[in-house]
């Protein structure tokens, strides 16, 4: 099917336009191949159609059974039907196709030919055998960004931090937030950015969750792994999720969920094969002091970890202890989404000491280093920067610049390279009214 009579039928529909399209029309013209991965209803297909409003070409997905039966069938038919871009939406339905692509690619090298879309990890799939290398740029696809929500354009504040002489500098390139702005973001800290219970009341965004997990159950694990228990691998999840933002104990997570420690290491590999959870590892380039070694786990989707948890406001966060760890979860995608956006992706890391100092994210290009620490209230005392601080005195001339992401009106210099800053004003969404 060629596309323009799938954007024929869409014309009148509100659909956001996702950041990362101008980018992957960009990866398009020097690649041959260009694959978008991400967790089933992210907006992998919302994001192809859109890339194809830009680039002529053909759209099928494999969710279709007909199409799937004619990858399946004639897999070399299949991928060579079409002039122009091809895209293959849902290709970890027929790994079998990749290593076809590869032979395609090999006999016309060409950029922009394919771009193929899987709700999987697909390096890190057993039946994936092909990893189309020199021959592919693969991108991560996010939940929707707050930026994106109220259409703003991308966020280039991590560009901004490391091209700043100072604090002074770098608080003068930004704009301060819209009144309202803590609610939208406390807001957003429960929700999330999955853009279909976006549109949603509480009560039905519940019910989509609900149907979210046993979907994934039912349907899309069985494509990734061997379960035994459906029942065990849910309470692994569930706890997994609740432990978002926390150190990763697997030991713990084991224990807790009445699993072997093999077991739970399986499971959570397959949480994050699907994009369910991610880890962010610990930052070690200063030798003074005695580290955490132990990786952080984070929710991909922070609406999914506020559903777990049954939380579905900003007062029932904080009432289970929960608003900081939300708050973070969500923030740390955020600033990890707008990196992968970047023309110069950042080393991303977290940094904790043995005594408790710490620092939410250490973002690393080069020698320099920018580190951010995000704060779930309104106001934030001296001491509380602590942890920037000790990393600052640490690191000497290779820190770069401190910021402390907090739910406040201000932006605020506090010394030449530590700055006060609305969360609003670092993730690009200064204008908070939702369209």
């Amino acid at each position: 099917m060629h596309f323009g009579h799938v954007v024929a039928k869409m014309q009148g529909m509100k659909m956001l336009r996702r950041h990362a399209c101008q980018r992957i029309v960009q990866l398009l013209a020097s690649f041959p191949l260009v694959a978008v991965t991400g967790a089933r209803q992210v907006g992998k297909s919302t994001l192809a159609q859109q890339v194809l409003g830009d680039i002529d070409g053909t759209y099928v997905t494999l969710d279709d059974p007909a199409a799937l039966t004619r990858a399946t069938e004639d897999p070399v038919g299949f991928v060579r039907r079409a002039d122009g871009l091809l895209v293959i939406d849902e290709i970890q339905l027929a790994p079998q196709l990749l290593p076809v692509i590869k032979a395609e690619i090999d006999r016309d090298r060409h950029a922009g030919r394919f771009l193929i879309t899987g709700s999987a990890n697909l390096l890190r799939m057993r039946s994936v055998t092909e990893s189309l290398a020199g021959r592919s740029a693969w991108f991560e696809l996010p939940p929707l960004l707050w930026s994106e929500i109220v259409a703003q354009a991308p966020p280039n504040t991590i560009d901004q931090a490391f091209a700043a002489a100072d604090a002074a500098t770098f608080v003068s390139a930004l704009r301060p937030p819209s009144e309202g702005h803590a609610d939208v973001a406390r807001r957003r800290a429960i929700e999330g950015g999955m853009p279909e219970p976006l549109r949603l009341d509480p009560s039905m965004r519940s019910v989509w969750y609900d149907a979210y997990r046993q979907t994934f159950l039912e349907r899309d694990l069985r494509q990734l792994s061997h379960i035994a228990s459906l029942p065990d691998f849910h309470r692994l999840s569930t706890l997994a999720l609740l432990r978002t933002s926390g150190l990763l104990n697997v030991s713990d997570l084991a224990s807790d969920a009445g699993l072997t420690h093999a077991t739970a290491r399986r499971y959570l590999n397959i949480l994050e094969v699907a994009y369910q959870v991610s880890e962010l590892g610990p930052y070690f380039a200063n030798i003074g002091k005695r580290l955490v070694k132990r990786p952080k786990l984070y929710a991909n989707d922070v609406g999914m970890a506020s559903h777990v948890a049954n939380i579905d406001t900003w007062d029932v966060a904080q009432a289970a202890a929960k608003a900081g760890a939300l708050m973070e979860t969500w923030v740390v995608s955020e600033l990890r989404a707008a990196d992968e956006l970047s023309s110069r992706r950042s080393a991303v890391h977290y940094w904790r000491t043995s005594a408790g100092a710490e620092v939410d994210v250490v973002l690393e290009r080069g020698a320099e280093v920018v580190a951010i620490e995000v704060k779930s209230a309104a106001t934030v005392r001296w001491r509380e920067t602590l942890g920037i601080r000790t990393l600052r005195e640490d690191l000497g001339e290779r820190f770069k610049l401190g910021i402390v992401a907090y739910l406040g009106d201000e932006l605020r210099l506090l010394d030449d390279s530590l700055c006060l800053v609305p969360i609003a004003s670092l993730l690009g969404a200064t204008h908070t009214s939702e369209p």
